[in-house]
């Protein structure tokens, strides 16, 4: 955890400092007076705990923005996660395939990473991530019953290369079909097969 001593003419003047050399807002620290008197203050600042640190920056990165959230801050085995909820903004903030919303994560990422390093946070708006990871296995799934019905492969809608894994996570799980990419970049297509097919992955 960060923690930094400064030192002004008075308390105001001390914690001005003090957030000038960390490099934040005030609402991003708690502050301690070490010594004062007529003409000098001291104080240390600790940045604070992650939990209330995400919380915190997350609001102040989208109210600078201009947009009104409410912002709910959970912790478990994989890291943080930080719900945003909002009733109006929630498209824009998300974005086509949630372009917009890992956007918003990158930047929330990169301002965590000056004081908390090793720490992994996921950005959601309204549950958006969760309601559509649970669409993709479900679709992965449905999809997979088709092609053991008809004995063909089917090609998915594009996805992010995050959304991939979660729909080869879920065909893993199943052992009659099995999944394939053709293609690279941003013309890649996802293929759900047969399990007995043999085809060779990544073709270009």
């Amino acid at each position: 955890m960060k923690t930094i001593e400064a030192i002004g003419k008075d308390l105001n003047d001390a914690i001005a400092q003090g957030i000038k050399a960390l490099g934040v807002i005030q609402d991003e620290i708690t502050y301690e007076i070490l010594s004062q008197n007529e003409t000098e203050t001291k104080v240390k600042l600790t940045i604070k705990e992650p939990r209330q640190y995400l919380q915190t920056l997350t609001n102040y990165v989208l109210t600078s923005m201009g947009f009104k959230v409410g912002i709910t801050v959970n912790k478990d085995e994989q890291g943080f996660n930080i719900n945003i909820k909002t009733r109006h903004s929630d498209s824009l903030l998300i974005g086509k395939n949630g372009e917009n919303l890992w956007a918003l994560q990158y930047i929330i990422s990169r301002l965590v990473k000056r004081f908390y390093s090793n720490i992994k946070i996921l950005v959601d708006v309204n549950s958006y991530r969760q309601h559509r990871n649970n669409f993709l296995r479900k679709k992965a799934e449905a999809i997979a019953r088709i092609v053991l019905q008809t004995g063909r492969e089917m090609a998915l809608d594009p996805m992010t290369p995050r959304e991939e894994r979660i729909v080869a996570n879920k065909i893993n799980e199943l052992k009659s079909v099995k999944l394939y990419l053709i293609g690279r970049g941003g013309n890649r297509t996802v293929i759900i097969a047969p399990a007995d097919e043999d085809k060779v992955e990544n073709k270009d």
